[in-house]
Order: structure tokens, then sequence, then C-alpha cells
């Protein structure tokens, strides 16, 4: 039987015995990576750079709704506005396989810059 204790402690020990030094881990502010990010700053603390992308494609006022729940939570979390490059990327693209394409590079993209500039070796 699922005993959720056991598994987010066994999930934050296996963190934190594999992460060993600077994690990144992208944030939408959906169950997925709050949960993920949640379980991760149990696990090695300040140690994690949580990051938000506003891609200018999300609903008004959504960035911000994700910054008040992790400042809730307690991680901090650093924003990018990067709307400009999305649409930019995205201007004359109409197949919508070519967009996921293009979507998906620049958050490769500026998830790889970020991490680079930081030092930062682990992606969550």
């Amino acid at each position: 039987m699922f005993d959720p204790e056991r598994f987010i402690s066994e999930t934050v020990e296996r963190l934190r015995s594999e992460i060993r030094g600077k994690a990144l881990i992208a944030c939408s502010g959906g169950v997925d990576s709050t949960v993920s990010a949640i379980l991760t700053h149990r696990a090695i603390g300040e140690r994690l750079h949580a990051l938000h992308i506003d891609t200018g494609l999300l609903r008004r006022g959504e960035s911000e709704q994700v910054k008040k729940l992790f400042d809730q939570i307690g991680i901090k979390l650093e924003c990018i506005d990067a709307s400009e490059r999305f649409l930019d990327s995205l201007k004359g693209v109409t197949d919508p396989e070519e967009k996921r394409r293009v979507i998906g590079e620049l958050f490769v993209r500026i998830f790889e810059d970020f991490a680079e500039e930081r030092g930062i070796e682990y992606l969550v």
C-alpha cells in the first residue's frame, strides 16, 4: 500500500544524496513542478534555484500568482520575462508542431543560459 510519508522521506533522501551542487527547477506553478520544488528544497535548501519564465503566452496575472505561491511556501523564485523573445520567435509561425519546437528550444536555451551563469550543475 502506498505510504505518502514514506514516499516523501525516501524522495528527499534520494535527492539529497544525488544532488551534490546547485540545482535548477523550472516552475510553472502547476502541481508537478510545485511538489517537485518543495521536495527538492527540503533536500538541498538554498542550493535549489527555482525559475519561472513568463513566455507572454500565459493568462493575465499568472506569473504573479506563481510568485505569490512560491512566496507562501517559502521558496525563492526567480522570474524571467522572456515574453518578447517568445513572441518574436513565433512571428509568422503557423504550424502547431513548429510552434511547439520553437517554444521548446527557447525554453531550453533560457534554462541553459541561466544555469551556466550561476554554475548550476543539476536540472530537477
